[in-house]
């Protein structure tokens, strides 16, 4: 009940938008992204790996929550060394669903594209969820199911 009364408000405040200038919009982020980075081919193979990977997540969120994810056309992708130490793979959520979310991967995981995947999987099950789910931002309830669906290894799942 809380989850269509948040979805009902955040459609009720946020514009429309057109879809193909929306598209341009993210297209355009990704490629500044891309030419922004340290890492510009790094960079193209993983955006193409994430966007396998994203369909496959937004039908195992659409299975366990009977919704449409929160984030999933509006991700780009970063191969970035500047990550918060400790950290492997970030996500900067987008304020509304007219924004670009950025999801970052350090270049240290790319000498193994199995862990790669698997930081994109944890990634865009978070960007999925959204800023409000609070439950799912700290790895529970809905994220577990989500990621049993997609075959995120336990020992990612932090």
């Amino acid at each position: 009940m809380k989850r269509n009364i948040r979805k009902i408000l955040r459609e009720y405040f946020e514009n429309p938008y057109e879809k193909n200038d929306f598209m341009r919009k993210v297209d355009f982020a990704q490629e500044k992204a891309i030419e922004d980075s340290d890492y510009p081919e790094e960079t193209k193979k993983v955006k193409k790996i994430k966007n396998k990977i994203k369909k496959r997540v937004k039908k195992a969120y659409r299975e366990v929550t009977g919704e449409e994810p929160v984030s999933d056309d509006n991700v780009v992708v970063k191969i970035d060394d500047k990550i918060k130490a400790g950290k492997i793979g970030s996500f900067e959520h987008p304020e509304t669903k007219r924004d670009v979310g950025v999801m970052k991967i350090h270049p240290k995981a790319l000498d193994d594209i199995n862990y790669v995947k698997d930081i994109i999987k944890h990634e865009l099950i978070h960007a999925a969820h959204g800023l409000e789910d609070e439950e799912a931002r700290n790895h529970g309830g809905d994220f577990q199911k989500i990621a049993d669906k997609v075959g995120l290894p336990k020992k990612y799942r932090h």
